[in-house]
């Protein structure tokens, strides 16, 4: 059967706001009546469904029962605040698995965080076998450990010499490269400098010739570490595994990564060994207002 967009006539007020708020132009006013005149452009919003007031509105190519009432009574902006400003990256977490449906859930919530044009094209690899993790973070800490290796042959000082010379690249080789002899000895002690010995990582990924794919995921991503806050899980954004990944075909296989996508954001997730009863000191924004 053909899908379609429709107006149920006889439930139908004529309020126009399905034209008023539809940004892909699928919905027009025509002879005083809201008629879906470009079904073709529909780009799968939900607007229509999700601002009429009668549910009067029929488009097939949406997932109908997923629409329900705002429960407005439970959005407060303390919570919110609080959430925002409570949460911390953990690094230390309990020997403690965290149950499939609780990360279900929590990607679940994520897949409502905004896309560009609606494209809803983010993924997620959820790893929690203990073996793989192992791997991901020594394979990951020994290409930050050879660099440290190359760093100090003569080569590889010339070069370090030169990447110095941007302020970026200092402040990376100074804080990740040059205390790497100390690194090594934490890893060596039993210290996981990646992954942190969290029971899980997620991986969030997009097509890799997406000009939003990153934007999109970190998107994703703020939602997941917020809402995992509330649970009371903690996460931790792990860039090195992100950028790692661009280069070492390895890894790549190692997190079964599709082709054509690419890895735009990582986190860790678990239960916090530790907790902090504080907030946190943040530098002032720096805000430019344009005033009319």
């Amino acid at each position: 059967m053909k899908k379609k967009i429709a107006r149920i006539e006889d439930k139908c007020i004529l309020c126009m706001q399905c034209v008023k708020d539809c940004a892909s132009g699928v919905w027009r006013e025509i002879d005083g009546l809201p008629v879906p005149l470009a079904p073709e452009l529909c780009n799968r919003c939900s607007h229509c469904l999700s601002i009429c007031p009668e549910n009067a509105i029929v488009n097939d190519y949406l997932e109908s029962d997923q629409v329900r009432p705002v429960r407005r009574e439970l959005i407060n902006s303390e919570v919110f605040r609080e959430i925002v400003l409570s949460r911390r990256s953990i690094r230390h977490f309990q020997d403690k698995p965290i149950a499939p449906e609780i990360i279900s859930d929590i990607i679940d919530v994520s897949r409502y965080a905004p896309t560009a044009s609606n494209s809803q094209h983010v993924g997620y690899i959820v790893i929690t076998d203990p073996k793989i993790l192992s791997e991901i973070s020594s394979l990951v800490f020994s290409t930050a450990s050879k660099l440290h290796e190359y760093a100090g042959t003569r080569t590889g000082k010339l070069l370090f010499k030169g990447l110095k010379l941007n302020p970026a690249m200092d402040a990376v080789i100074r804080k990740y490269i040059e205390p790497m002899s100390y690194y090594i000895e934490l890893k060596e002690s039993g210290r996981d400098l990646i992954l942190h010995h969290a029971p899980a990582l997620v991986l969030l990924h997009g097509p890799a010739l997406s000009f939003f794919g990153a934007d999109n995921c970190n998107i994703a991503a703020g939602t997941m570490i917020h809402y995992a806050h509330s649970l009371g899980l903690g996460t931790c954004f792990i860039g090195f595994v992100t950028l790692v990944s661009r280069f070492n075909k390895k890894l790549r296989q190692l997190i079964r990564l599709p082709k054509g996508r690419t890895v735009y954001a990582s986190l860790v997730l678990g239960y916090p060994a530790i907790r902090h009863p504080n907030t946190v000191s943040r530098k002032a924004p720096g805000v430019q207002w344009i005033i009319g």
